[in-house]
């Protein structure tokens, strides 16, 4: 049997991650899975999660999605390419960028690129492949419209038409899914589970409309999580350290 998978935030959570990979059994000529972004930050295993996604970008069946860690850290990369050795900058936006990506876990990100053979060429190689990260996506499976984003949506516009930061940084629909009327399915990660009350385990909500993905993996007790949303089957990470 065919499986649509989502999996859910990373954040440099690379131990808890292949534990799920390795029990989900990915198969690339039958499954398809969308990750929803936000590989790194606030983990200590960012870089080899950073290696998995370039290595595995343009795969068959698999999907990439930017979350807003992956946004931010390509709005400071000017800043970014500069303190490793590439072209100065004097932009002051860049700047400001890099510091609130530092403050939201990049700091830990960029010590681990700083470790790198060549952090310079490696800045690059991940920069570029943000880049080629789409900001959604969607599936047709069974009859049924799967739209992906990392956070949330503006329930009174249309899919096709969201806004950027709506689709990066929203978290309306996880506070109040009820506000959803649409027929696609929603799947969704960037706002912990555990934040608003829940288990550590994904979310299904509003006629089974809304899906919340990210059960908090850099938390203590958090976990990585992947969903097969056809059969609402769940594969998680262990708790604890």
């Amino acid at each position: 049997m065919k499986r649509l998978l989502a999996m859910g935030d990373i954040h440099g959570r690379f131990d808890r991650f292949q534990e799920v990979w390795e029990a989900v059994q990915f198969r690339p000529q039958e499954d398809e899975i969308v990750f929803l972004g936000d590989y790194t930050d606030r983990g200590k295993q960012n870089a080899p999660m950073m290696k998995w996604v370039m290595a595995h970008e343009g795969r068959p069946g698999m999907t990439f999605l930017r979350g807003n860690h992956e946004a931010m850290y390509a709005d400071g990369a000017a800043q970014t390419e500069s303190d490793l050795g590439g072209a100065m900058t004097y932009d002051m936006s860049a700047c400001s960028a890099q510091l609130l990506w530092e403050d939201n876990g990049g700091y830990e990100t960029y010590g681990e690129i700083q470790a790198q053979e060549d952090p310079l060429a490696f800045h690059r190689a991940w920069l570029a492949a943000i880049r080629r990260m789409p900001l959604f996506c969607r599936k047709e499976w069974q009859g049924q419209t799967y739209f992906f984003s990392h956070a949330s949506i503006d329930p009174q516009v249309p899919l096709d038409e969201q806004k950027t930061d709506d689709l990066l940084w929203s978290r309306v629909l996880a506070a109040k899914p009820e506000l959803y009327t649409g027929d696609a399915v929603l799947v969704m990660g960037h706002t912990p589970v555990q934040l608003i009350g829940y288990p550590p385990v994904p979310q299904i909500l509003c006629r089974q409309h809304v899906i919340l993905m990210d059960t908090g993996s850099f938390f203590k007790k958090g976990r990585v999580s992947c969903m097969d949303l056809l059969t609402h089957t769940i594969w998680q990470s262990h708790d604890g350290a």
